[in-house]
């Protein structure tokens, strides 16, 4: 679907404009904005979150989430431009019911065979996303390549939904760098999500 992610500016009657979004994918099935590029490469950091509304879209859009969001221009398109450091106040809009689903299989069976997870996704204008890190046992991992995207559900865990394959190498907490200098340690990993959360399969105890 196109038109999935708009950002609207705190003018009312400015026209939407497309973003790319990075997004945090809380294992309790609620996303976070953290910050987001415009067409002319400008790069906005989320100082705060202000406000998360579900509702639906103006002119046909769908049903989404819109964000109230505190930003401030880290890399501008402009070099010389003196208001990077000003931090102001705008709207993000996923306008697409993926990021506000309810999961009603949480409360009909008690998943032991799945850990729900910590996804960080980079998600573009035209609906498409990509895996950025995820977060297993307390361990943080960089995806460096999808290797597959399907609908399914886990053999171990069941349930339905988005089966991803990917490789990962295992990096510290706040950087892309080896936990172990010049020891990296790489893993294939199948990554599932379902309704609005995401998880890996575990064995049950």
């Amino acid at each position: 679907m196109s038109d999935k992610v708009f950002l609207y500016s705190t003018l009312k009657y400015d026209n939407p404009i497309p973003v790319t979004a990075r997004i945090e994918w809380l294992p309790c099935g609620t996303v976070k904005p953290l910050e987001y590029w415009t067409p002319d490469e400008s790069h906005y950091k989320i100082s705060h979150v202000l406000e998360c509304t579900q509702m639906a879209h103006l002119k046909d859009r769908g049903i989404g989430i819109r964000f109230k969001v505190c930003s401030q221009l880290s890399e501008p398109h402009d070099l010389f431009c003196d208001n990077q450091y000003i931090h102001h106040e705008t709207y993000l809009y996923f306008s697409d019911n993926w990021f506000c689903g309810e999961n009603f299989i949480d409360s009909r069976y008690k998943h032991h065979g799945k850990e729900f997870i910590h996804v960080t996704l980079d998600v573009f204008p035209d609906g498409k996303y990509e895996v950025v890190y995820f977060c297993v046992k307390g361990e943080r991992y960089k995806v460096e390549k999808t290797h597959a995207v399907e609908l399914g559900g886990s053999f171990n865990a069941g349930g339905v939904g988005i089966w991803h394959k990917v490789d990962a190498r295992l990096v510290n907490m706040n950087d892309d760098e080896d936990p172990v200098l010049h020891n990296s340690k790489r893993r294939m990993a199948a990554l599932y999500f379902e309704i609005n959360k995401w998880f890996v399969s575990i064995k049950s105890a």
